[in-house]
């Protein structure tokens, strides 16, 4: 998923989700002076609608406030290990994924508002033909089949089957999804209590959420991994915009990879990337 040059809200995000045993992890080896500049970047950023910092120092210095030799120093120091530059503007790439991930749920919300919100819950008349085959006559076989390969059962298993019975009639939902989702979160949870019952997951559509990859170097996000998916997704959605494609170029290594593990095709590379001189 990518900022659309023509869709970006028109309101200020005002609240901006500060991933806090991430954030100490990664910048641990920063001295406080750094990590002051970092939070004036990225408030600035945010401000901006993930827009980008501009790729000019004297900008990115005033954004900062680094005006002395050695605040200046800093400043060089945050951008270049925490941000990455495209198209001449610096982005910090776990920032901007938020900001996709928020902007996706109000597009989506927004969709369903003018569907008249989310699908009515199923009738409780008698269905008139085949009915849904089911299991001791209580839950049916696709919940029953999802309910036995969550790696969480907290919570009740009856609230879960109804908030499924709503979650399954979205467009692009299906079992394996559901499954997935939740399973990753409860992956990438240390502590298993801070994972929602399957329930209140479901109420939330939390299927949305985008959850990283878990890693082994004290919680810093890996980066090729949310990039090649990242990429997926813009293909998929048809949402391959100009910062789309100049990142791809960017990041060769990364669509070799993709093209490897089967997520991309070549032809997508060529036709959807514009990459023909890197892969003709």
């Amino acid at each position: 998923m990518f900022i659309e040059e023509s869709s970006k809200p028109k309101d200020k995000l005002k609240a901006w989700y500060l991933f806090t045993e991430d954030f100490i992890a990664g910048t641990q080896h920063l001295t406080n002076q750094e990590i002051g500049i970092y939070i004036r970047l990225l408030c600035w950023n945010w401000n901006k609608r993930c827009s980008g910092i501009p790729n000019n120092k004297e900008t990115y210095y005033r954004i900062a406030s680094a005006f002395a030799d050695h605040e200046k120093f800093s400043c060089e120091k945050v951008i270049k290990e925490n941000f990455v530059l495209v198209n001449e503007h610096w982005q910090n790439e776990r920032q901007l994924q938020e900001y996709l991930y928020i902007t996706k749920r109000i597009e989506a919300s927004k969709e369903n508002g003018k569907l008249g919100g989310r699908p009515k819950k199923p009738s409780t008349n008698p269905p008139t033909s085949t009915p849904t085959p089911t299991i001791n006559n209580k839950y049916n076989r696709d919940f029953e089949d999802i309910w036995n390969r969550l790696y969480n059962k907290r919570g009740s298993k009856y609230r879960a089957y109804e908030q499924y019975k709503i979650a399954i009639k979205f467009p692009d939902v299906d079992s394996d999804r559901l499954v997935m989702g939740y399973n990753k979160l409860c992956s990438a949870t240390d502590e298993k209590k801070f994972v929602p019952h399957f329930s209140k997951w479901l109420k939330d559509q939390r299927w949305e959420e985008f959850i990283p990859e878990p890693t082994s170097n004290l919680g810093v996000v890996n980066h090729d991994d949310t990039r090649l998916q990242m990429f997926v997704d813009a293909i998929r959605d048809k949402k391959v915009t100009r910062f789309v494609k100049d990142w791809a170029l960017k990041h060769k290594d990364v669509i070799d990879r993709g093209i490897k593990l089967g997520k991309i095709t070549k032809q997508q590379a060529i036709e959807d990337l514009e990459m023909a001189s890197e892969y003709r």
